[in-house]
């Protein structure tokens, strides 16, 4: 049986991806700063087991690999899922560490789990690393800098893990899983106030988690290693991704399947 952990696994996409997993066989392990969270995910069956930590505590991320390990063997898979999206405005209208905390759980808490995964899979040479990105890290975006500025240090963050890993037997990606209604695409006021239409688009026009977590899915098949180190959007067809990578700045970007 395969084994998983998923970061920010208590609610949201994390907790969909993980449901997704479980029903797929996986043995899965979240963590979360919730307890409570994470104790209704295990209770409901979506997880097997709950860690509760912070994403960019560095103590906390490997005791959860440990734990994980400890509890159902190697390591296959880590969802590096945590995010937050608190900063928004002006950035002179906020408080600095506010702004510097959205920055530290989006790409602190992917490189920790980068650090702790990789140094139990690299050494077996198997394993694979999905970090949830967001098209929002392909440009700047106003009112929004915090966010973005992780977003777009998660994709070059991946880009050169995967050149690290070359040779190695383990695979890193980092996706885009569009527009869902979670938490977090419930926008700070202060980011709507300048993007209105964004205020109910998840919900109107957004994207079924569950599509988010069989491209997930999908990648830990291990049929698409291929493309390591690709930031891949649920946006095409699958063949549509295994053609080199569209230039567009510095950023590499290209697309996976959209899973129905």
């Amino acid at each position: 049986m395969s084994t998983a952990l998923v970061t920010g696994g208590g609610r949201g996409i994390g907790r969909t991806i993980a449901a997704e997993l479980t029903r797929a066989g996986w043995s899965v392990a979240v963590t979360g700063r919730t307890a409570q969270s994470l104790d209704d995910a295990v209770r409901s069956g979506d997880a097997a087991l709950g860690v509760a930590g912070d994403a960019t505590d560095r103590g906390a991320v490997e005791d959860a690999v440990l734990r994980t390990e400890t509890e159902f063997g190697p390591l296959d898979l880590i969802v590096a899922n945590a995010g937050r999206f608190a900063a928004a405005g002006p950035i002179w209208e906020h408080d600095p560490d506010g702004w510097w905390r959205d920055v530290e759980v989006n790409l602190r808490g992917a490189q920790l789990a980068l650090w702790a995964g990789l140094r139990v899979m690299v050494p077996r040479r198997a394993g694979r690393v999905v970090v949830l990105g967001s098209g929002i890290g392909t440009a700047g975006m106003p009112y929004a800098s915090a966010y973005s500025v992780a977003k777009t240090g998660v994709m070059r963050l991946v880009e050169s893990v995967a050149g690290e890993l070359e040779g190695t037997g383990v695979a890193v990606f980092v996706i885009s899983p569009g527009m869902v209604a979670t938490e977090m695409t419930q926008f700070p006021e202060a980011f709507l106030e300048h993007y209105p239409d964004w205020r109910d688009m998840a919900v109107t026009d957004g994207v079924p988690p569950e599509r988010a977590a069989g491209l997930v899915l999908e990648l830990a098949s291990g049929r698409h290693d291929a493309l390591s180190g690709r930031f891949v959007r649920l946006t095409t067809d699958l063949a549509a991704s295994e053609s080199p990578a569209e230039d567009a700045g510095t950023l590499r970007l290209i697309g996976l399947p959209t899973v129905d």
